[in-house]
């Protein structure tokens, strides 16, 4: 096998997971990441004493080959598998428990962040915090350049790992062969988002201790998706006296509130979370919202199908677009597309 230069444009779970396949098998790696942190929506905020998981909440347990990369490869001395279960409701705010199967597998998180095992793997790899805006093919390989138009650099290959309307956009400012262009837009427009307004909210004292870690909402019909008591991962998340929790917005109250004044959404939500709880909850000691346009894959594209047709081109796709929004899908799915190129 020849090694390769290989450009991997987004530096979040799926990207990462991809780029050590490539590397371990002898290719030259580098990752380009838009953000100033690595790990997509698995990051972790920390302000003003609280710690905090803005948007994938934990990584489930249960799948070998991403279970494999946390608890051996990546391991890190903070992490912890969330002790609690997740409860249900339903639209009328009626709490029950879960499903026994699923509360069974591990939860895993970090006592310093989620973000920890992106900031692990990414310490092994050429990582380069910049924009890709197009992408020129070339006799042997792809011309990458940035956001002004200033060149990055050939390579011979390229993985495009950012959610599908952001690679849309990319493949559509890119210079190549139309019938190429053509036929990567359109496979990957298949894939749809629901956007996700998260809403953190710290109290002092401690909201009362439930029998849970967290409730999601199963019948989609409630304002609220999900409902985290964040410090219940670990003491250090929050101050002491203190508690934050995490209220994650269904897609159509999201939808309707996205440009909606912060300090007006943040009212909204703390009184639907006290109602869900049927609990006086105190006037919130910290805030914070996480606007995500494009949290969760409502509607998937076919990898399989998109990659078949651009392999031959030095060019592939992988991540949530494909795979749905759970991190140990990304991981995985990153691992199985380097193996076409290898």
């Amino acid at each position: 096998m020849k090694a390769k230069s290989i450009a991997i444009i987004g530096a979040g779970s799926s990207g990462l997971a991809a780029a050590h396949a490539l590397q371990d098998a002898g290719h030259t790696v580098t990752l380009f990441e838009q953000s100033r942190a690595v790990g997509g929506r698995a990051t972790t905020r920390k302000r003003d004493g609280f710690i905090y998981d803005s948007g994938a909440q934990y990584i489930r347990g249960g799948s070998p080959v991403s279970t494999a990369l946390i608890t051996e490869r990546f391991r890190t001395g903070d992490l912890l598998d969330i002790a609690k279960p997740v409860w249900i409701f339903d639209a009328q705010g009626h709490i029950q428990e879960g499903d026994p199967q699923q509360n069974a597998d591990p939860k895993w998180n970090y006592r310093s962040g989620l973000i920890a095992l992106a900031q692990r793997m990414a310490e092994y790899l050429h990582v380069v915090a910049t924009a890709i805006g197009h992408l020129e093919q070339t006799h042997n390989g792809w011309q990458l350049y940035n956001t002004t138009g200033h060149f990055i650099g050939t390579f011979e290959s390229a993985l495009v790992t950012i959610p599908a309307p952001q690679a849309v956009e990319l493949i559509q400012f890119s210079q190549m062969a139309i019938e190429l262009q053509h036929n990567i837009t359109t496979h990957l427009q298949q894939a749809r988002y629901n956007p996700l307004l998260s809403v953190m909210l710290g109290y002092s004292p401690t909201p009362e201790t439930r029998p849970y870690y967290a409730l999601v909402n199963t019948d989609k019909a409630h304002p609220i998706s999900w409902l985290a008591w964040e410090h219940e991962k670990s003491p250090a998340r929050a101050p002491a006296n203190t508690g934050l929790l995490i209220a994650q917005m269904a897609p159509p109250y999201s939808r309707d509130h996205w440009q909606h004044v912060d300090t007006n959404i943040i009212h909204d939500v703390a009184n639907k979370v006290s109602m869900l709880l049927n609990e006086r909850l105190t006037e919130p000691v910290f805030t914070d919202i996480q606007r995500w346009p494009y949290a969760l894959p409502s509607e998937k594209a076919d990898a399989a199908a998109l990659n078949r047709y651009t392999l031959p081109y030095g060019l592939a796709f992988c991540g949530d677009a494909f795979v749905g929004g759970r991190v140990h899908l990304a991981l995985e799915h990153g691992m199985a597309v380097a193996q076409a190129f290898l």
